[in-house]
This record gives C-alpha cells, structure tokens and sequence, in this order.
C-alpha cells in the first residue's frame, strides 16, 4: 500500500490502482477525512456528514473487500502465469 499511497499523493491514479487498488481507495477517503477536518478547525462546526459506527465499519470492510480481491487477483496471475 505505501507505493499506491505514493503514487496517489503525487497523482499518478493509474499507477496507485496497479500498485494496490485498496490503498488508493484508502488514500482517497484519507483525503476526503483531511479536508473535512481542515472544514472543522476553520469553521469551527460539524459537518452535517453523519458519521455513525455503522458507516465507519461499512467503509472499513469495503477498503478490506477491496484488498483482499486485489491481493487474490494477483495470486492468481502469478500461480497460474
């Protein structure tokens, strides 16, 4: 993931996605957090973007999902090439 996380910051999207398709998932919802905490500290206000428990483990499980198929996709490639 540090390579996608890499390519992502730089804006290489396509190379971040090769590179590990959940970390560039991850890296944008890091920015997506990021700005809404900039929104936070100079508003000084919530986002009216519920955030409850259940969302939090949606989008955790989704970033997993995500990793977990990238990483067999690739086990695969490699066992059957």
């Amino acid at each position: 993931m540090t390579t996608s996380w890499s390519h992502a910051v730089r804006g290489q999207w396509r190379e971040a996605a090769m590179a590990n398709s959940g970390g560039l998932l991850l890296a944008v919802l890091a920015a997506g957090a990021a700005a809404g905490a900039l929104t936070v500290a100079a508003w000084g206000r919530r986002w009216k973007l519920i955030m409850n428990q259940g969302v939090g483990v949606g989008v955790a499980l989704a970033v997993f999902g995500v990793t977990i198929v990238d990483w067999l996709i690739r086990l695969c490639v490699t066992y059957w090439a």
